[in-house]
C-alpha cells in the first residue's frame, strides 16, 4: 500500500505538470494564431439583408458578425435547424475586426440548411472560426483534461501516503544478548528489571 500511494503521488504530480505546461503551450499558439490572422479571409457568408438559409458544417464553429454601427445589446439572432435554435450569444469585443463586431456563436450539432435570422440589421456575415486555430484548441482541451486527471491521482496518492504512514506500527529495535542472538528491547517500568546480587548459600564462615 506504501508503494502504491508514493508511485501514485509521483505519476499524477509529473502528469500534472506535464499536463499544465502543454495547455498553456497550447493556449499561447491560439492565441497567436488570433492576434495574427486576418478574419476576412475567413468569411464564410456575407448576407444581404436579415436572413438566410445557409448550409452549415457540423465541424466547424461559426461566428456572426454584424456592422460596428450596431451596438452587441442590441442585436439578436437566432439559428433554427430542424426546429431548435443553435444560436449561443457571445459579445467579446477581443474577435471584433475592421467595421465588424461579434454578436455571437453558432453552436451547430448537425451539418445541413440552417435557418439564420439577425434582426435590426440589414447585413451580417458568418465567419469560420475553428479551422484558424488548427489542432490547437482541441489539443489545449485534452491537456487540460489530463491535468485534472493527472491532479486526482495525486490527490489520491497524498491522502494514501498520509493514512499508510499514520497507521504504519512502529519500527522494532533489537539488542544482541549474551548468547549471541538478537531480541527485541522490552520497555519496563521504573525500578523493574534491575539486577540483584545473587543470594549467599549460607553464613562467611561456613
Amino acid at each position: 500500500m506504501e508503494s502504491v500511494a508514493k508511485w501514485a503521488s509521483v505519476i499524477g504530480g509529473v502528469g500534472a505538470l506535464v499536463c499544465f505546461i502543454a495547455s498553456s503551450h497550447f493556449l499561447n499558439a491560439t492565441s497567436s494564431s488570433h492576434d495574427d490572422v486576418d478574419w476576412n479571409d475567413w468569411i464564410v457568408y456575407e448576407v444581404e439583408g436579415s436572413e438566410a438559409t445557409l448550409f452549415l458544417d457540423e465541424d466547424i464553429g461559426y461566428t456572426i458578425y454584424v456592422e460596428d454601427s450596431h451596438s452587441c445589446s442590441e442585436v439578436t439572432a437566432t439559428v433554427y435547424f430542424e426546429g431548435e435554435d443553435y444560436y449561443d450569444p457571445n459579445c467579446d469585443p477581443f474577435y471584433d475586426f475592421d467595421n465588424w463586431i461579434q454578436i455571437g456563436d453558432i453552436v451547430n450539432d448537425y451539418g445541413g440548411d440552417h435557418q439564420v435570422t439577425v434582426t435590426s440589421v440589414d447585413r451580417f456575415i458568418v465567419v469560420d472560426w475553428t479551422t484558424v486555430d488548427g489542432n490547437n484548441f482541441e489539443y489545449m482541451l485534452m491537456s487540460s483534461l489530463g491535468c485534472c486527471v493527472f491532479l486526482i491521482i495525486l490527490v489520491i496518492g497524498l491522502v494514501l501516503t498520509a493514512f499508510t504512514e499514520k497507521k504504519a506500527p512502529p519500527t522494532p529495535q533489537f539488542v544482541r544478548d549474551s548468547s549471541g542472538q538478537y531480541r527485541p528491547i522490552e520497555e519496563k517500568p521504573d525500578g523493574q528489571g534491575e539486577e540483584k546480587p545473587p543470594e549467599s548459600g549460607g553464613d562467611w564462615w561456613n
